[in-house]
C-alpha cells in the first residue's frame, strides 16, 4: 500500500497499530485518519473499558456493603483518582 499524505499540509503519514487498529497519523498536524471499520473497533474498546470500570465499581460497593452509587456523592465516574490509582484509558494510549 502506498504511503498516504497529510490532507491538512501533504506530510507523508505514520502508521501507527495499537490494541489492533491501525491509525494514520500525520506528525506535523498530529491529525488522525481512520479506515474503514477502525471507528467501530475504537467504539467497542471504550465500550468494554467503560463495562469493566463499572463492574469493578460494583464489585468494590458490594464488598463494602452499600449499593452502586450510595456513597453521599456524585463523582462515581471519578472515583478511581480518589483511591490514589492511576487507570489510563486505553482510549488515550492510542493516541500518544
Amino acid at each position: 500500500m502506498p504511503l498516504l499524505t497529510s490532507p491538512i499540509d501533504g506530510v507523508t503519514m505514520r502508521q501507527i497499530r495499537r490494541y489492533g487498529i491501525e491509525l494514520d497519523v500525520c506528525p506535523t498536524s498530529g491529525g488522525v485518519w481512520l479506515d474503514k471499520g477502525e471507528l467501530e473497533k475504537l467504539i467497542a474498546l471504550v465500550t468494554e473499558e467503560a463495562v469493566q470500570t463499572v463492574e469493578a465499581d460494583v464489585e468494590r460497593s458490594r464488598k463494602a456493603g452499600r449499593a452502586y452509587g450510595e456513597d453521599g456523592d456524585d463523582d462515581d465516574f471519578n472515583d478511581h483518582r480518589r483511591r490514589g490509582g492511576k487507570r489510563r484509558s486505553r482510549f488515550l494510549d492510542i493516541f500518544d
